[in-house]
């Protein structure tokens, strides 16, 4: 399962092997408001935001209730021991098959432990594109029956990153909220990224118009 924002769209009409990724994963939501609103132009209205960093969330109350193991990898290893231990005070039964920073050399270590680990569902934030590539590249491997990406999940579980408060998210600002935590890093992706993705979207709304009308 993947979630897909503007800024990861603007990136997989450049980068084919991301797009082939999107494309065959079992499952894509949309991660952002802008992607909610660009459906409706085109016919097939999307219902609603359905967050990465929220199903991460459901997805552990899930498995702490029926007893799934779950696994971390990713982020900073401060970050990533702090969302475990986020975890493990919010649902003491929830099984914590294992967990890996994000900042290793050699995949096979990591995969070896995975396997040896041998969770029900696998956590991957690593950021885009890297955490699909490296699904993509590696699930064969890993034999986990249910993966996903998320992002920096473990940075705004782990208090290193706060998250816009409701009324932004739900008003679909809540990249602004984020550019306005981390501007050096974000400002491209968000600015530039952002008006890359209308003038796609404006594009595609003038090229579907004319096919219709053809």
């Amino acid at each position: 399962m993947f979630v897909i924002n503007a800024s990861k769209m603007v990136l997989a009409q450049r980068d084919e092997e991301l797009k082939r990724i999107l494309y065959s994963a079992d499952l894509v939501t949309a991660d952002g408001m802008s992607v909610v609103w660009a459906s409706h132009l085109f016919g097939s209205a999307l219902k609603e935001r359905i967050t990465g960093i929220d199903t991460l969330h459901r997805l552990v109350d899930h498995a702490a209730e029926r007893g799934y193991s779950v696994y971390f990898l990713g982020a900073t290893n401060e970050s990533l021991l702090a969302t475990v231990e986020y975890f493990r005070r919010i649902y003491p039964d929830l099984k914590i098959a294992g967990y890996h920073d994000g900042y290793f050399r050699n995949d096979q270590e990591v995969i070896d432990d995975i396997r040896r680990c041998a969770p029900d569902i696998l956590f991957v934030g690593m950021g885009s594109p890297a955490q699909e590539k490296w699904l993509s590249k590696n699930l064969q491997q890993l034999g986990v029956p249910f993966s996903m990406g998320v992002g920096g999940s473990f940075d705004h579980i782990g208090g290193r990153l706060k998250r816009a408060p409701l009324w932004m998210q739900r008003a679909g600002l809540e990249w602004l909220f984020r550019l306005l935590q981390e501007p050096r890093r974000l400002w491209k992706r968000y600015l530039i990224g952002n008006s890359a993705f209308i003038w796609i979207i404006i594009k595609e709304f003038f090229s579907s118009k004319k096919h219709k009308s053809q």
